[in-house]
This record gives C-alpha cells, sequence and structure tokens, in this order.
C-alpha cells in the first residue's frame, strides 16, 4: 500500500472503517466524498460498490493503487465530491472533512474542508448519509448538522463522532462496533458517595450523556465516575472502593493499605497526575488505583482495587 503522511494520520482505522460501512446496505453503491488514499473508500469497497472523490492527485492515486493492492473494486474520481453530490445526488453518501488548516488540527467547522453544513445540506436527499467529524465539537454543533449523533468508542477512548441524516433513528448514542449501542440524554442519578463500587465509564458513554440507564449516582461533580452496586456491563469497568480521602492524606492511606505504585485516574480534578506519581512511590505489592474527582470546589481521592484483585 501507498500513503501520504498526513493523509496517514487522518485516515479511519481499518476496525472504524468496517463500521463505517456496515451503516450502509450491502451491495449498493456508496459515494465517499473525501476519500483520501483509501482509509473508508476500502471498507466500502470491501461491501459493495464505492466511488471515491478526491481533489489531490497523488492522494487519488494513492487510493486507487490500495484499492487495488487489495484486490478491491472501486472508482476513484479527481472531483470535488461534494459539487459531484449538489449535481448528481446519490442514495448513499460518506464523507470525512479535513480538520487541519496548515498542519494543524481546528475545531472551527467553518475551516473544515467540506464544510460539514454545506454536506449536510447537499446530502438532504439520500436515503442514508455518514459524517465523521471530531467528538470534540460541542453538542448543539453536533444536533444541528444531522438527525443522528454517534459518539464512538475504540482503544478505550471515544474516538469521533458520526453524524447521520436520512432513514435513521434520531438521537444521541454511545457507540462500540460489536456492542448494543446506549441511548444517551438519560439524566444520571443524584451524586453519591464515595462507597460501595465505583465504575469507570467508557469515554463514548461519557459524551453520549448515555449513563442514567445504569441506575447509578454520578460521584461528586465527576463526568463519568458511577457509584452504587456492582454493576455488569461492557460499558463500564468496576473498582470496589476501600477509602476516600483528602488528596493530602492519600500518602499515607496507601501507605498502611502496602500499596504497589497506584494506577492513577481523574475526571475533572485538574491534578498533576505524574507529580502524584512521584509523590506517592510504592508501599508494597497490593494492587490498587485512585481516582481524582472533583465535590464543588474540592478535590477527592477515592482509594479502591479492580474488580477480580483478592
Amino acid at each position: 500500500m501507498l500513503f501520504v503522511r498526513e493523509a496517514l494520520e487522518q485516515a479511519t482505522h481499518v476496525e472504524l472503517a468496517a463500521y463505517h460501512a456496515s451503516l450502509f446496505p450491502a451491495g449498493t453503491l456508496v459515494a465517499d466524498l473525501t476519500c483520501g488514499i483509501g482509509g473508508d473508500l476500502l471498507a466500502l469497497a470491501a461491501r459493495g460498490p464505492a466511488l471515491g472523490f478526491e481533489l489531490d492527485p497523488e492522494r487519488a492515486a494513492y487510493a486507487r493503487w490500495n484499492l487495488d493492492v487489495l484486490g478491491l473494486s472501486g472508482e476513484v474520481r479527481e472531483a470535488d465530491g461534494l459539487a459531484w453530490l449538489r449535481a448528481e445526488g446519490a442514495p448513499y453518501v460518506l464523507a470525512d472533512p479535513a480538520r487541519r488548516v496548515e498542519g494543524r488540527r481546528t475545531l472551527d467547522p467553518d475551516d473544515f474542508s467540506p464544510n460539514p453544513f454545506e454536506v449536510a445540506d447537499a446530502a438532504g436527499g439520500c436515503v442514508r448519509w455518514t459524517m465523521k467529524l471530531t467528538p470534540m465539537l460541542p453538542d448543539e454543533t453536533l444536533r444541528r448538522l444531522g438527525p443522528r449523533v454517534e459518539f464512538v468508542s475504540f482503544g478505550g477512548e471515544c474516538r469521533e463522532a458520526l453524524v447521520l441524516g436520512g432513514d435513521v433513528e434520531a438521537g444521541v448514542w454511545a457507540v462500540r462496533p460489536g456492542l448494543t449501542p446506549l441511548r444517551g440524554e438519560i439524566p444520571v442519578g443524584s451524586r453519591g458517595l464515595a462507597e460501595g463500587w465505583l465504575h469507570d465509564a467508557d469515554p463514548a458513554a461519557v459524551r453520549a450523556h448515555a449513563l442514567g440507564g445504569f441506575g447509578l449516582a454520578s460521584l461528586g461533580d465527576a463526568p463519568g465516575y458511577l457509584v452504587g452496586p456492582r454493576t455488569e456491563s461492557p460499558w463500564l469497568r468496576p473498582y470496589r472502593i476501600l477509602d476516600d480521602v483528602a488528596p493530602k492524606r492519600l500518602k499515607g492511606t496507601l501507605k498502611a493499605m502496602e500499596a504497589a505504585a497506584p494506577v492513577l485516574k481523574q475526571r475533572g480534578a485538574g491534578q498533576d497526575l505524574d507529580r502524584w506519581r512521584r509523590d506517592l512511590g510504592r508501599h508494597g505489592e497490593r494492587p490498587l488505583a485512585v481516582a481524582f474527582y472533583r465535590e464543588g470546589a474540592a478535590v477527592r481521592a477515592t482509594v479502591m482495587e479492580p474488580h477480580g484483585t483478592k
């Protein structure tokens, strides 16, 4: 395969590309308006006819090469995909607007290429369309673009936001390929105390505001720490809570528990975790974790052990 460095850095991971392709019916033509070197186009071609558009001749040539070297059939045109969509229309469309200006990432949709609002407008007549964007865009911006927003989890991160239109179920969802999606916008229970079990939620579930269906309470002001009885879900990682202390008492608490160097986590606490790792040190062999969180103006530290630890 052949790559352009910047294009490769922006290319969709192969597993996520397969998920994007799965959003369209097998055997139907899908147009990739921004195919680059072929990240998503390859996955589309693996499920059926695919047509890619790329303005840069080098990237277009590499996309053709990459299709051929993998034995896939697809067409790549050196043309403006958005202009083509406006002129010709298409039932199924995928777009991944570039989000860099002079090599630097931008969060201003007006600087994306093509403009995502123009893509959404041109795709209004499609049977289904999907646009890949950054999950760092505000909720309001994403909702203005299309009726369905998916925050996609991959590798322990909220990797991307997908906006979908056409024949889709509206709403905000957390998605991890292979799992049942979580519906967002379900209110979380009132703040809980650090007792029982702490559940560290998947970042995509946090971003989609999809934590209210677990019957757990949020911990302090932390976005994504839930507390209550142990709950089994692939969207949650459980830890048994041992103590909850002010940070100034943390080192003494870990020493008394004969803790190994702890795994440090935080959500919205603003702590320098590298400094804490140096300061806390190692006091034994017991595997523990510490979650920093904020409760109003105060920062607290929950000492806990992973589920399954004896």
